[in-house]
């Protein structure tokens, strides 16, 4: 009998620490290009983002489990799909091997989560570091930005994912807008 309950004991401890070590949420992100034509670039361009984040989730939602969400693709390939689109809305030939080299690398791409019992806040931050090279030339150069959102009760995950859409979208409208940028790819 006393076995009986020390199994029943072991299941039920193992049943309990299986529930809280729950995986993270997956996060769906895909934003998408829309600043439409704001420069003319006209040059072959290879173009690389790196995800140099220390840690690789999107989404924390403090004091809670699962206090993190995952991307559900690879961030480096979402982001590099939206730059893509945004070099080649501005007439950029977006090719494999070129003689200017653009290189991305995500610093932070995160939206941190509180909530309460009447609210939420997500306050979403981005920080890409661009390192364009041509020939023996570099040009570097910062794009940083936030977004928040508040709501009533608990946060509704497609809202996070649509703050971190556009938190993107702005920076890469921002990126291909930098005159200096273009005007060293260009030059």
């Amino acid at each position: 009998m006393a076995n009986i309950v020390k199994s029943l004991a072991v299941v039920g401890l193992v049943t309990l620490l299986s529930g809280c070590a729950s995986s993270p949420k997956a996060v769906i992100l895909s934003p998408s290009y829309s600043a439409g034509q704001v420069t003319s670039i006209n040059q072959p361009v290879s173009v690389k983002v790196e995800d140099l984040r220390t840690s690789k989730f999107t989404v924390k939602v403090l004091d809670r489990e699962p206090a993190v969400y995952l991307p559900d693709a690879n961030l480096p390939v979402t982001l590099s799909a939206l730059i893509n689109d945004a070099f080649t809305t501005n007439g950029a030939d977006v090719v494999r091997n070129a003689n200017v080299q653009v290189t991305v690398q995500i610093k932070q791409f995160l939206a941190l989560v509180s909530e309460t019992y009447t609210k939420h806040e997500s306050n979403a931050q981005a920080e890409f570091v661009v390192t364009v090279t041509k020939g023996k030339s570099t040009f570097v150069k910062s794009f940083t930005g936030n977004r928040k959102l508040t709501g009533s009760l608990k946060h509704d995950q497609a809202k996070v994912e649509g703050q971190l859409n556009v938190l993107a979208q702005q920076l890469v409208a921002h990126m291909i807008k930098d005159q200096e940028l273009v005007q060293f790819i260009s030059q």
